[in-house]
Protein backbone atom coordinates (compact mmCIF):
# COMPACT_ATOMS: atom_id res chain seq x y z
CA UNK A 1 0.00 0.00 0.00
CA UNK A 2 1.26 3.43 -0.67
CA UNK A 3 1.43 6.27 1.57
CA UNK A 4 -0.16 8.32 -1.73
CA UNK A 5 -3.32 6.40 -2.35
CA UNK A 6 -6.64 7.44 -1.76
CA UNK A 7 -8.10 10.91 -3.09
CA UNK A 8 -6.73 13.78 -1.31
CA UNK A 9 -3.74 12.28 0.53
CA UNK A 10 -1.12 13.55 -1.83
CA UNK A 11 -1.74 16.56 -0.97
CA UNK A 12 0.45 18.61 2.12
CA UNK A 13 -0.45 19.66 5.45
CA UNK A 14 -2.39 22.46 5.69
CA UNK A 15 -0.80 25.91 7.76
CA UNK A 16 -3.22 24.97 10.48
CA UNK A 17 -2.49 21.94 10.61
CA UNK A 18 1.57 21.91 10.52
CA UNK A 19 1.17 24.66 13.63
CA UNK A 20 -1.23 22.39 15.80
CA UNK A 21 1.80 19.81 15.16
CA UNK A 22 4.23 21.67 16.09
CA UNK A 23 2.22 22.86 19.18
CA UNK A 24 2.02 19.02 20.22
CA UNK A 25 5.67 18.74 19.29
CA UNK A 26 6.53 21.55 21.83
CA UNK A 27 4.65 20.25 24.62
CA UNK A 28 5.48 17.00 24.38
CA UNK A 29 9.15 18.35 24.61
CA UNK A 30 8.44 20.25 27.48
CA UNK A 31 6.64 17.42 29.73
CA UNK A 32 10.11 15.56 28.51
CA UNK A 33 12.27 17.97 29.80
CA UNK A 34 10.51 18.23 33.09
CA UNK A 35 10.38 14.64 33.67
CA UNK A 36 14.27 15.13 32.72
CA UNK A 37 14.36 17.96 35.59
CA UNK A 38 12.45 15.59 38.17
CA UNK A 39 14.64 12.54 37.17
CA UNK A 40 17.91 14.72 37.66
CA UNK A 41 17.27 16.23 40.79
CA UNK A 42 15.97 12.84 42.16
CA UNK A 43 19.22 10.97 41.32
CA UNK A 44 20.83 14.69 42.73
CA UNK A 45 19.03 13.54 46.24
CA UNK A 46 19.71 9.74 45.63
CA UNK A 47 23.19 10.76 45.60
CA UNK A 48 23.43 12.62 48.35
CA UNK A 49 21.56 9.88 50.76
CA UNK A 50 24.25 7.55 49.53
CA UNK A 51 26.84 9.82 50.31
CA UNK A 52 25.64 10.04 53.71
CA UNK A 53 24.78 6.45 54.31
CA UNK A 54 28.64 5.96 53.17
CA UNK A 55 29.65 8.26 55.83
CA UNK A 56 27.17 6.77 58.65
CA UNK A 57 28.67 3.23 57.76
CA UNK A 58 32.46 4.07 57.65
CA UNK A 59 31.68 5.90 61.29
CA UNK A 60 30.05 2.68 62.40
CA UNK A 61 32.78 0.56 61.03
CA UNK A 62 35.63 2.31 62.60
CA UNK A 63 33.43 2.20 66.35
CA UNK A 64 33.04 -1.40 65.80
CA UNK A 65 36.75 -1.67 65.17
CA UNK A 66 37.13 0.15 68.38
CA UNK A 67 35.00 -1.86 70.20
CA UNK A 68 36.26 -4.97 69.06
CA UNK A 69 40.09 -3.65 70.55
CA UNK A 70 38.37 -2.53 73.49
CA UNK A 71 37.06 -6.16 74.15
CA UNK A 72 39.89 -8.32 72.98
CA UNK A 73 41.89 -5.98 75.81
CA UNK A 74 38.79 -6.58 78.46
CA UNK A 75 39.12 -10.54 77.88
CA UNK A 76 42.96 -9.87 78.41
CA UNK A 77 42.59 -8.32 81.49
CA UNK A 78 40.16 -10.87 82.66
CA UNK A 79 42.55 -13.65 81.77
CA UNK A 80 44.95 -12.01 83.31
CA UNK A 81 43.05 -11.47 86.34
CA UNK A 82 41.91 -14.95 86.90
CA UNK A 83 45.28 -16.94 86.29
CA UNK A 84 46.04 -19.33 88.34
CA UNK A 85 49.45 -17.90 90.17
CA UNK A 86 49.47 -20.33 93.55
CA UNK A 87 51.64 -23.11 94.03
CA UNK A 88 49.57 -26.98 93.81
CA UNK A 89 50.81 -27.39 97.08
CA UNK A 90 48.92 -24.44 98.74
CA UNK A 91 45.34 -24.63 96.52
CA UNK A 92 42.39 -25.16 97.98
CA UNK A 93 41.61 -28.83 96.51
CA UNK A 94 38.07 -29.94 96.71
CA UNK A 95 37.28 -32.41 99.46
CA UNK A 96 37.74 -35.94 97.31
CA UNK A 97 39.83 -34.41 94.79
CA UNK A 98 43.38 -35.68 94.51
CA UNK A 99 46.01 -33.65 92.93
CA UNK A 100 47.31 -35.31 90.66
CA UNK A 101 51.60 -36.40 90.70
CA UNK A 102 54.00 -37.51 88.32
CA UNK A 103 54.09 -41.43 87.38
CA UNK A 104 57.14 -42.63 87.97
CA UNK A 105 57.58 -44.90 85.22
CA UNK A 106 61.35 -45.76 85.43
CA UNK A 107 60.56 -49.33 87.13
CA UNK A 108 58.27 -49.98 84.11
CA UNK A 109 60.65 -49.30 81.52
CA UNK A 110 63.47 -51.11 83.68
CA UNK A 111 61.26 -54.37 82.53
CA UNK A 112 60.28 -53.81 79.76
CA UNK A 113 63.72 -52.39 78.62
CA UNK A 114 64.41 -55.77 76.43
CA UNK A 115 60.81 -56.09 74.39
CA UNK A 116 61.65 -52.56 73.48
CA UNK A 117 64.70 -53.07 71.32
CA UNK A 118 62.46 -55.02 69.15
CA UNK A 119 59.20 -52.82 68.19
CA UNK A 120 57.63 -56.01 66.85
CA UNK A 121 57.13 -57.33 69.82
CA UNK A 122 57.20 -53.90 72.42
CA UNK A 123 53.25 -53.63 73.28
CA UNK A 124 53.30 -51.04 75.56
CA UNK A 125 51.77 -51.44 78.69
CA UNK A 126 48.18 -49.58 79.44
CA UNK A 127 48.01 -47.14 82.60
CA UNK A 128 44.76 -49.73 83.99
CA UNK A 129 46.46 -52.74 83.64
CA UNK A 130 50.05 -51.10 85.12
CA UNK A 131 47.82 -50.09 88.22
CA UNK A 132 46.50 -54.19 88.64
CA UNK A 133 49.84 -55.36 88.29
CA UNK A 134 51.24 -53.68 91.10
CA UNK A 135 53.53 -51.46 88.89
CA UNK A 136 52.09 -48.05 90.22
Amino acid sequence: MSLISGPGLHRLPSRQQLAADLKAVNRQKDAATIAAIKYATEATELQQQLDEAGITISGLLHDLEIARQEGIRLQAALDNATTVSVASAVRDITPGDEPTHPIDVRKIRAEYVADATDPAVYVPMRLAEAVEAGLL
